[in-house]
């Protein structure tokens, strides 16, 4: 048992136990970890309070790509044998920037870049150490399976234990004496324990928030970091912005599978429930041949069909491969399988047996494939030292806006490492220049009679709300978007906004109750949702991630500038902000859409190394 589970018992009526530390880290994925041991580091006391197992939950454990670095750096200072120093730093800075369709702030792309491969030396050392395999990529990167990914982290929580580590405990409100956060207050899962917790400091690294039912990452992503921030007096950004990729429908027992975006090169094309071809112009094929930018190719092509009503029974598109040569998906499936039997068992992926899709394939049957949401743009705003606008609380990780903007093609594994240091640094530092606050316990008590009061409501169930929630973001908030349809869901929110207040569990139990906890995780996804809504409604224009069937172009002259929120009473104001800019001029002028954006030669945008792998290379 930690010393953390060794406090005293706290003697208030709903607060079970008290927890006392300097720097306060939730989460349990990257960001938390890195910030947790480079903190650590600089001989602060530190508690990583995770909703999982530290380390092996969040979204790393289903990462299914890679990470990487510019190539300069990899080949001159980490001596990277393979890295091609041909893609350097001020590329893979240029790149961002344009990538995020202007909308990064720059300070913290400039803090990405140059942070990347000081975080990596620990991590590729923690990596060995634990035994994980990685395949080396261009122009200096790795792929693995999640749990390899994983395995690094738990290494370097396994190499630090001054961390105090409580798991399987979920953070659900932050605490606030004059103005700064100075703790939290906590369930334990297993056993429904409410637990007050006082630290100095309190980094989020929480992840994102995905408010669609089609998801290819965990199921909880539901903007708890963000809900708390918010309702803390942070400001959030971006929130218009989710990235989606193809992701599998079909075998039901595989929805939510990433295999279709990992089958891209077998030769297909994009077919509606009739087998009427998508017409992709042959620049929007090369820009996204063998480039992440295929993401955003697919959304605009197959969004379109799901929105035109011409999408089939489970929603999706159709990816026709009849046009491949049986020698070509033969020779497809050969490199696949022999690739993830680095980690996978052969002919399976993340225990999935692939035959069933195969036979698929080889019989010429279309496979109807989704979007599924995989990482949000938006979050709490933060400056380059993971600053937030509230004294005493920073953020780290996909929980924050800043990095990409408009659209995410670079590393989000990357982020959460580099992000991580960062707000473990200057979490310590804030430690050490500043005394523990005195938390008034009547604040953590009437947090706590909230979390207590779904046992008595009568309202609706939780579990049902929730559902309704993101069946009516599918409708309206979906890939692409639309006046009518945005305007329809923000007033089902508002209606579900209300419903919330009195939202009931039928499972009376406080332990390990998966329904008090959505009851809960409510408050936070309505924050999310309706601040998304909110903002792509404003924002009409296409730029990104964000495309609107009523408004295509990118308008750089009317809409380069972040929607942000904040809390004023019970009202979410919203303000215009431009990004900030430290030497890359911000645009003016339209573009005829998110693709032609890229294939503007004006842009001078190239990325000339995204997904080519080392094939013959086997080194872990």
């Amino acid at each position: 048992m930690s010393q953390a589970r060794k406090e005293t018992m706290c003697m208030g009526n709903q607060i079970n136990r008290t927890v006392n530390t300097e720097l306060l880290v939730v989460g349990g994925s990257g960001a938390a970890v890195t910030a947790a041991v480079y903190a650590t580091r600089k001989n602060v006391k530190v508690l990583l309070v995770s909703k999982g197992k530290a380390g092996f939950s969040g979204n790393v454990i289903m990462a299914g790509g890679g990470m990487g670095i510019d190539g300069e750096t990899g080949k001159n200072e980490l001596h990277i044998d393979y890295a091609d120093p041909s893609f350097t730093k001020e590329m893979l800075y240029d790149c961002i920037i344009k990538e995020s369709f202007y909308l990064a702030e720059q300070d913290i792309v400039r803090q990405f870049v140059d942070a990347a491969p000081v975080v990596l030396k620990d991590y590729l050392d923690w990596a060995k150490k634990a035994g994980s395999k990685f395949l080396p990529i261009q122009p200096c990167g790795w792929q693995a399976a999640g749990s390899h990914f994983a395995k690094a982290l738990g290494q370097g929580l396994k190499e630090t234990p001054e961390i105090e580590i409580l798991e399987d405990t979920a953070v659900v409100e932050l605490l606030k004496t004059d103005g700064r956060v100075t703790g939290a207050v906590a369930i334990e899962i297993y056993t429904g324990e409410i637990i007050q917790i006082n630290a100095k400091c309190v980094v989020l690294a929480t992840g994102g928030y995905q408010l669609q039912s089609l998801k290819n990452t965990t199921t909880d992503m539901t903007g708890d970091g963000q809900g708390m921030a918010y309702r803390a007096g942070a400001i959030l950004s971006d929130m218009e912005f989710s990235l989606a990729f193809p992701t599998a429908l079909v075998p039901e027992n595989m929805r939510g599978s990433i295999y279709p975006y990992l089958f891209r090169r077998i030769p297909h094309v994009i077919v509606d429930k009739d087998g009427k071809e998508e017409y992709i112009p042959p620049e929007i094929l090369a820009l996204s041949r063998e480039s992440k930018l295929n993401k955003l190719t697919n959304c605009y092509y197959m969004g379109n069909i799901v929105a035109q009503g011409r999408g089939g029974p489970h929603g999706g598109a159709f990816w026709d491969y009849s046009k491949a040569t049986r020698k070509e998906k033969e020779q497809a499936f050969g490199e696949f399988y022999r690739r993830y039997s680095t980690w996978h068992k052969y002919g399976y992926y993340k225990g999935e047996d692939m035959h069933q899709v195969e036979e698929m394939v080889m019989n010429n049957i279309p496979l109807e494939i989704g979007l599924g949401v995989e990482y949000s743009m938006g979050g709490v705003a933060v400056n380059d030292k993971m600053e937030t606008n509230v004294p005493g609380l920073l953020c780290a990780g996909e929980v924050t806006a800043g990095t990409f903007g408009a659209c995410r093609v670079a590393d989000g594994l990357m982020e959460m490492l580099c992000q991580g240091m960062q707000a473990g640094l200057t979490g310590a530092a804030f430690c050490r220049a500043n005394t523990q606050a005195d938390n008034d316990p009547a604040q953590a008590e009437k947090i706590a009679r909230k979390l207590t009061a779904f046992f008595s409501n009568s309202g609706e169930e939780a579990l049902e709300l929730y559902a309704k929630i993101e069946r009516s973001c599918d409708a309206g908030l979906g890939v692409i978007r639309c006046e009518a349809g945005l305007q329809q869901t923000l007033d089902e929110l508002q209606e579900w906004k209300h419903l919330s207040q009195n939202t009931r569990v039928s499972c009376k139990s406080r332990a390990y109750n998966f329904e008090w906890l959505r009851a809960i995780q409510l408050e936070n996804l309505l924050i999310c949702a309706e601040s998304s809504v909110r903002a792509a409604l404003e924002r009409r224009e296409s730029r990104g991630c964000h495309m609107r069937s009523d408004y295509e172009e990118v308008n750089h002259d009317a809409y380069l500038h972040h929607y942000q929120f904040r809390q004023d009473g019970d009202i979410m104001k919203m303000s215009a902000k431009q990004p900030r800019v430290i030497d890359k001029a911000l645009p003016h002028g339209k573009k005829k859409n998110v693709l032609y954006y890229f294939a503007d030669p004006e842009l001078k945008y190239h990325r000339s190394f995204q997904v080519s792998s080392l094939k013959e290379d086997r080194k872990s």
